[in-house]
């Protein structure tokens, strides 16, 4: 997306720039002595983009309410879910591989040595547009990145890539072709097949 210098960051005071811009532009326009048509078209494209931003705005409150009541949902149903498989379990007739097929045998954690934490190795920097996730890795000479992500409804990290390049972009459609979609991301340092440094994680609303 083109930067323009005397135009704020961040979306809330951008929506105010184009507010306000959009509201002295007629007198604006008259003192320059400015085309009618060049002007006309300028006036329609910020109510354009006033409204892209309101859209958006509107989308990410619905999908953090829709967020929060899976969560509570899942308050109320995990642990209703977790009796009745140990219920089940209690049954003469289960068996491991029964349980096995229906993955609610318990999965072993594998502890991974790490080495010593550095935060100034990885730097991350994510871009987001339309249906594109843009990652900028920043990391040490030898070194390769896992990226490691989840999204909509799912509940575990996936590992999306292995990367050794600076960047990486995320171009998936959305989950059922959802309108917005929340993404959580994170990384992990990893040279000669040994783990080290992990980030934080990283959330974002992705647009179709």
């Amino acid at each position: 997306m083109t930067k323009i210098s005397f135009m704020p960051t961040s979306e809330a005071e951008k929506r105010q720039w184009l507010v306000n811009f959009q509201a002295n532009l007629p007198r604006f326009a008259q003192t320059l002595n400015l085309d009618a048509a060049d002007v006309q078209r300028i006036d329609g494209q910020l109510s354009q983009s006033i409204q892209n931003i309101d859209s958006v705005y509107t989308k990410n409150v619905e999908l953090d309410e829709m967020i929060e009541m899976r969560n509570e949902h899942r308050n109320i149903f995990f642990p209703e879910l977790s009796e009745f498989v140990r219920r089940a379990k209690t049954s003469k007739y289960y068996s491991k591989a029964l349980g096995e097929s229906m993955g609610v045998e318990t999965y072993v954690s594998i502890k991974i040595d790490k080495t010593i934490a550095d935060r100034s190795k990885l730097t991350v920097k994510i871009n987001v547009s339309r249906q594109r996730v843009e990652l900028k890795l920043k990391r040490p000479s030898g070194h390769a990145v896992k990226v490691f992500c989840r999204r909509g409804d799912e509940t575990d990290f996936n590992l999306l890539t292995v990367s050794s390049t600076a960047d990486y972009v995320d171009t998936r459609s959305n989950l059922q072709n959802a309108v917005t979609e929340k993404r959580e991301y994170y990384f992990v340092l990893t040279k000669k097949d040994k783990d080290g440094e992990q980030s934080n994680m990283y959330a974002v609303a992705v647009l179709m």
